[in-house]
């Protein structure tokens, strides 16, 4: 081990540490510092009332400055039930009636206040509409 050490092999780099290292891309960073945004816990119940009064979990991550899946987490950990995607079962119903009765696709639709596709979607999972 001695002579190992004599002969520089447990040597410390020479390297200094402010110098920027490159490579045929260019410039190197060492270390990658990735940013975090913490919510606390009152932020959190921000977070939680205001998806309970209607806004989407995409709004309320660019709002509170973080990831979807965050938000996601966040009300999974307080136990808030969903929003499905969808019509509900008497908004499909509703959607049958008037397609059965003649109405188009886009008059249902802007009836129940939602979009096309998804009537189209409730109604082909009905049988009443077949695909192309």
């Amino acid at each position: 081990m001695i002579s190992r050490w004599k002969r520089g092999v447990y040597r410390v780099s020479e390297r200094v540490d402010g110098a920027p290292i490159h490579d045929v891309r260019g410039p190197v960073v060492r270390r990658i510092g990735k940013p975090q945004t913490f919510l606390t816990p009152a932020e959190v119940d921000r977070l939680v009332d205001d998806y309970l009064t209607g806004f989407s979990v995409g709004y309320l991550a660019q709002k509170y400055g973080v990831h979807r899946a965050t938000v996601s987490k966040h009300l999974t950990r307080n136990n808030v039930v969903r929003r499905q995607h969808g019509l509900t079962t008497e908004e499909a119903a509703e959607a049958l009636k008037l397609y059965g009765g003649g109405i188009s696709m886009r008059a249902i639709a802007r009836t129940l206040g939602v979009g096309r596709k998804q009537v189209r979607v409730t109604l082909m999972a009905a049988g009443s509409l077949t695909s192309r």
